[in-house]
């Protein structure tokens, strides 16, 4: 699957390799979610320090 998708390339004799321009896979929406929820709580996290501190000033 991963010859057909052209991220990797064979060399005879050495092994399979990742290649060095092969364009990044995204990840699965299951892993998007999960990274759009764990931004959303840390922007949340940072919004409430941000408001702490102003209140100090």
């Amino acid at each position: 699957m991963l010859r057909a998708e052209e991220p990797v390339v064979g060399r005879q004799g050495k092994g399979v390799f990742v290649r060095d321009d092969a364009a990044p896979v995204p990840p699965a929406s299951d892993e998007l979610t999960e990274i759009r929820t764990a931004l959303r709580d840390l922007s949340e996290r940072l919004a409430r320090v941000e408001s702490m501190l102003a209140d100090r000033e």
